[in-house]
């Protein structure tokens, strides 16, 4: 019995936590972005000064895209990015160019090891923009917040 106990055990895949997801609140409504998806990813780039962090979910049609900068081995951006597009395609949601101080808190990151992955939470204005040509427009800004989960891959 106690065999067959530890084989089960062995077989399981990985760590049993949570799926991976992102949770967004916007405009009065709460959506949840998965990574089980073609157009999903989420992966890392290690540079000499920056460690490169991004993620794109999808709900739906609708992209969310979080993108952050944090000092090597570190867990405090140094700037970041998010980006919603409610459509897929159109009508761009962009935090502010200069991003707020404390807008996101990373509570767990690991980029080395067998399972790189991070968590957190986000909190600032999305503003709209017509195209990702076009600056956010600072007067037709939105209070946004959720938090995140997922595994990494290095690019």
């Amino acid at each position: 019995m106690k065999a067959a106990c530890c084989a089960i055990l062995l077989a399981l895949p990985g760590p049993l936590l949570a799926q991976d997801r992102i949770v967004l609140e916007f405009e009065g409504s709460e959506m949840a972005f998965t990574f089980d998806d073609p157009q999903a990813r989420a992966g890392f780039t290690r540079f000499m000064s920056v460690d490169a962090v991004s993620f794109e979910a999808v709900a739906g049609a609708a992209r969310l895209v979080i993108e952050l900068s944090l000092p090597p081995g570190g867990d405090a951006p140094h700037d970041a990015r998010i980006m919603f597009r409610p459509d897929g395609w159109r009508d761009y949601w962009l935090s502010p160019l200069i991003f707020p101080d404390g807008g996101v808190v990373v509570s767990q990151l690991a980029l080395r090891g067998t399972a790189p992955h991070i968590e957190g939470q986000f909190e600032t204005p999305l503003c709209f923009t017509a195209s990702p040509m076009t600056l956010p427009d600072p007067d037709r800004c939105v209070p946004a917040r959720g938090h995140f989960r997922t595994r990494l891959h290095p690019d």
